[in-house]
Parts: structure tokens; C-alpha cells; sequence
């Protein structure tokens, strides 16, 4: 193979990579927007039924997501010590298109999810949900 094809095949292996990377990183936004969906249409039944301490349900979802959020961030970082890795090939070698995780980085998981993203969203959440409800309860008793 010419030199130059190489070049542009390892370009296409690098822009691949970087897809991955790019619908990891989309996935786990849009698991934070289903999480608050999800959490304050918990919150507005609790408040319909008057019973605040329904809200509290809110905590099996948030937590259902921030794992499910870490493991999306684990996976995220392994392919980017991939792409991190493929840069540091020499553009002479023929890139391999193997996206199996044998070839990536091993990435841990309990690091993701405590990084700012997993547990500086879910965790903050969680502690205004369970607030909420402290508040509500106050403000329901002194209703009745």
C-alpha cells in the first residue's frame, strides 16, 4: 500500500473513533435530560397526591441513571485512550479497524462515576430531591 493511502486510512480510523467518542458523550446528555424528565414528573405526582414522601422515588431513577451515565463515561474514555493510542502510531503502519474492546485501553469504572460529570449532576440532584421533600413535609403539616 502507498504511503498515502495509509495516511487517508488512518485518518478514517481516527474519524471513527472519534464518532464513538462523539455518541458516548450525546448519550450521556441525553440520559441527564430523561433523569430530570423523569425525576420532577415523580416530584409533580407526589405533589398531586399530597404525599411528599413519594418524591423520594425520585432517588431509584436518579441512581438507576447515574449508573448507567458512569458506564457510558467509562466507555467514552476508553475509546478516547484508543484514539489516543492510534495517534501515537506511526502513520506508516496500516491501521487496524478492530473497535472490539480487546484492542482499547482498560478504563475503570468507579473513577466515571464519581468524575464532576457523573456525580457533580446526580449527586446535587439527589440532594434537592430528598430536601424537597423535607420541605414538603413541613409544609404539609402545617397545612393540616
Amino acid at each position: 500500500m502507498s504511503p498515502e493511502k495509509i495516511a487517508d486510512l488512518r485518518l478514517k480510523q481516527l474519524e471513527m473513533l472519534q464518532g464513538v467518542v462523539t455518541r458516548m458523550a450525546a448519550q450521556c446528555a441525553t440520559l441527564k435530560n430523561y433523569c430530570v424528565t423523569i425525576s420532577v414528573a415523580i416530584a409533580g405526582f407526589a405533589i398531586t397526591l399530597q404525599r411528599p414522601i413519594v418524591a423520594l422515588l425520585t432517588l431509584v431513577p436518579i441512581l438507576a441513571f447515574a449508573f448507567l451515565d458512569a458506564r457510558y463515561l467509562q466507555v467514552e474514555r476508553r475509546f478516547r485512550k484508543r484514539f489516543d493510542a492510534v495517534t501515537a502510531e506511526g502513520w506508516d503502519t496500516p491501521p487496524g479497524f478492530d473497535m472490539g474492546n480487546r484492542n482499547n485501553p482498560v478504563s475503570p469504572y468507579w473513577p466515571a462515576f464519581f468524575s464532576w460529570s457523573v456525580a457533580g449532576f446526580y449527586l446535587p440532584l439527589a440532594v434537592v430531591a430528598v430536601v424537597a421533600v423535607g420541605i414538603a413535609r413541613q409544609v404539609y403539616d402545617k397545612l393540616l
